[in-house]
C-alpha cells in the first residue's frame, strides 16, 4: 500500500483517499470487531498509536488531527 499520502495536505483528496484506504486495511486485519464495529489504535498526531478508537471516531481524528508520519510499518 502506498504511504505517500501521509505527507499530503489534510484537505487534499489524496489525504482523504489514503485514510480511507488505511482505514479498510485495517479493518481487514483487526480482531477487536464487536457489534459496534470494529476498534484500532488511533495513529493520528494527538493519540500517537496509543488510544483504541472506533473506527469512525479514528477516522474523524486521522482527517483532523492528521496521521502520524513515523508511522510506517504496517503489517
Amino acid at each position: 500500500m502506498d504511504q505517500n499520502w501521509i505527507n499530503s495536505l489534510r484537505i487534499s483528496d489524496k489525504y482523504e483517499r489514503g485514510v480511507e484506504e488505511f482505514i479498510q486495511f485495517a479493518q481487514r486485519n483487526t480482531i477487536n470487531n464487536g457489534h459496534d464495529g470494529a476498534k484500532i489504535r488511533c495513529p493520528c498526531i494527538n493519540r500517537l498509536n496509543g488510544r483504541i478508537l472506533y473506527v469512525k471516531i479514528m477516522m474523524e481524528h486521522l482527517l483532523c488531527d492528521g496521521f502520524l508520519r513515523s508511522y510506517k510499518t504496517w503489517t
